[in-house]
């Protein structure tokens, strides 16, 4: 009898044991993907949102970098397709738009010159 009540005691003990460690993977399964949610997908879906915007904003005259690491200034724009000049030939290649990792837009080479300068003037 007395054997009896210490083996189920030791059962309820183990069982209650047994609980807590299945909590615990849980809670540490969750907290894993949550942390990879936070460490991959937010930052990439961050980037992707600006290339959108980028890709809204591509105007001719633009300079951009494709994949491949051609870069070139836009000369036509079509619904999915850009053609730019690569060289100093100006020799046309076309592409997707989904081919294009960077834009630079043409204002922004000119303030950086500008910037560029008045640093120059502000060290002298």
């Amino acid at each position: 009898m007395f054997l009896n009540l210490i083996l189920d005691t030791a059962d309820a003990v183990l069982q209650e044991e047994a609980k807590s460690q299945a909590i615990i993977s849980t809670v540490m399964v969750v907290g894993f993907l949550a942390v990879m949610y936070f460490l991959i997908y937010m930052p990439q879906k961050k980037r992707d949102k600006k290339l959108k915007e980028q890709m809204d904003k591509l105007c001719i005259g633009d300079r951009v970098i494709t994949i491949g690491g051609l870069t070139g200034i836009v000369a036509h724009i079509d619904e999915d397709e850009v053609t730019i000049y690569t060289s100093v030939a100006n020799t046309p290649v076309n592409f997707t738009k989904a081919a294009i990792q960077t834009v630079i837009p043409r204002n922004a080479e000119t303030d950086d010159k500008k910037s560029k300068k008045a640093d120059k003037k502000s060290d002298k």
